[in-house]
């Protein structure tokens, strides 16, 4: 690439030579022809200024213009002046018209260098405000941040004419945008040099040298965040003004912020989608759990009262299947209950009956509950004489002990024994389920309290569990302001117990002296 761009300027120097050696000899024999026709010296010095003006208009350099101000002097000297064809003159008159022609020439060189200068400056900007205004209106365009990004390099290219390279942020090549007839990129950042870069400067520019030419990089930033890196390879001899670093800079805070947008649109467009979707499931959720609460209440009770009625009448076989039907819907209901608790928890429709109870008078409530539902097991209590006194929704937390005995009896064999034991620390009464199932594994023991998530599905009657029980249970807790928890109940088993903040009652001496 260097090489061709120094084969083009050569190519270019020799063409402007050319033209200027083709106008001066052009000038000369106009001259001539002035001369021999008998017109005045002033017509032919008017030629050859005309000459040099042409020559500083279509040259890139004024040195163009100030050799072809020299020569066309003493072309005039030597064509014109006399004695003729000699750069020597008698007259003192050809001396101050040379001067005079010299000086008018360098001026008329100056001046259309300038001009050609700043109207090729105003086209430049012209085309940058045409380019950074193009960019401001594709980037509004631009639907992802990958879009953003190549929108970005394309305009870059646009405007400085070199080759465009998009690093991520780690320092790999992620997008090649080529300028014409460029060489193949081939650079080797050290990571070592890429992250102290990025480390400690924000927006700077850092050069590799690779095959005579370099590599300007420009970090992308919004915040403190890095999107992207931008490089420019550019001549190894080629210096950007820094008008074209403000230039660049600016294009790449607008993009930055542009992707910063897109950023938060997408968020904001998940966080929607996610909004109403939890809204559609828990509308649908308190739907079926209303349709489904009556008939299964009636399905519940009416096999109750078969099993009450006719116990002894009955085959064991159809005793059986009552039985099953009983706690079919008996699970049904409660998962029902649980839908309802979670849908009223999330959507804050469930007003909290605050009362001051005793753990003590709670515990043996829902364990009552659960005699017929212990299906051979042995269900105990171990309940401290000290009195424990919690501020709580009574329903809400015989819901939780609900839901932890349900789990229990569902994931522990027949004929093993589940214990629910309650103490206190210095602040919270604290209350456990202990069973001696098969346990829960490590991996699964941040994720069981997840609604939906069930671990251990073979360990019990795998149908039943949807992973809703535990998840209410530490919404419930939650909302108490106490916490839950799961661990290993040495040498096998699970327990599964949460706290709840203890109230302090003061009593105050109302005896009265003599």
């Amino acid at each position: 690439m260097v090489k061709k761009a120094k084969d083009s300027k050569k190519r270019e120097l020799w063409q402007d030579s050319a033209r200027s050696l083709l106008i001066l000899a052009v000038c000369s024999i106009i001259g001539l022809f002035f001369y021999y026709w008998g017109l005045s010296e002033a017509n032919i010095i008017t030629i050859y200024i005309l000459g040099i003006l042409l020559i500083s208009s279509i040259t890139s350099d004024r040195v163009f213009g100030i050799i072809s101000s020299v020569v066309g002097v003493l072309l005039f000297n030597c064509l014109y002046a006399i004695p003729r064809f000699t750069l020597f003159f008698y007259d003192i008159q050809y001396s101050i018209t040379t001067l005079i022609m010299l000086a008018a020439s360098l001026i008329t060189n100056e001046i259309m260098t300038r001009f050609r200068q700043q109207l090729e400056k105003e086209k430049e900007e012209i085309h940058r405000s045409a380019v950074l205004l193009e960019t401001s209106q594709n980037l509004q365009k631009a639907q992802t941040t990958r879009q953003i990004m190549l929108t970005a390099a394309t305009q870059l290219q646009k405007m400085t004419g070199h080759t465009i390279l998009l690093f991520s942020p780690q320092g790999e090549i992620t997008e090649i945008l080529p300028a014409a007839e460029a060489e193949p990129i081939d650079f080797e950042i050290p990571p070592e040099m890429w992250q102290k870069w990025i480390e400690e400067t924000r927006h700077t520019s850092v050069t590799w040298d690779s095959k005579k030419s370099e590599l300007i990089c420009y970090k992308m930033m919004a915040g403190k965040g890095i999107h992207a890196v931008v490089g420019i390879q550019t001549n190894i001899d080629e210096n950007m003004r820094l008008y074209d670093h403000n230039l660049i800079l600016a294009m790449l805070d607008e993009t930055a912020l542009a992707v910063e947008k897109q950023m938060l649109n997408e968020y904001n467009e998940k966080v929607t989608r996610q909004a109403e979707a939890e809204r559609l499931r828990a509308d649908l959720l308190r739907t079926i759990s209303h349709d489904l609460r009556t008939p299964l209440t009636t399905i519940s009770g009416n096999a109750e009262i078969l099993l009450d009625s006719t116990h002894e009448a009955l085959p064991e076989t159809q005793k059986r299947l009552i039985q099953n039907i009983y706690n079919d819907a008996e699970w049904l209901i409660g998962l029902v209950e649980n839908l309802l608790f979670v849908t009223r928890l999330e959507n804050g429709e469930m007003a909290l009956r605050m009362e001051t109870e005793l753990i003590q008078d709670v515990v043996p409530e829902v364990l009552h509950h659960f005699l017929r539902r212990a299906e051979g097991r042995e269900i105990a209590m171990e309940i401290p004489d000290e009195l424990m006194l919690v501020k709580m929704d009574v329903r809400l937390i015989i819901q939780v002990l609900t839901n932890l005995l349900d789990n229990a009896i569902k994931y522990s064999p027949p004929e093993t024994k589940i214990v629910v034991r309650c103490h206190r620390t210095e602040d919270d009464a604290i209350v456990e389920v202990l069973d001696h199932g098969c346990g829960i594994e490590d991996e699964d023991k941040e994720n069981v309290f997840t609604m939906f998530y069930t671990a251990n599905s073979m360990g019990g009657d795998g149908r039943r569990g949807i992973g809703l029980g535990l998840a209410l249970c530490q919404s419930i807790i939650l909302v108490h302001g106490g916490s839950i928890y799961v661990k290993d109940n040495a040498p096998c088993g699970t327990i599964v117990g949460f706290r709840l903040p203890l109230v302090e009652i003061h009593y105050e001496d109302n005896s009265f002296g003599d």
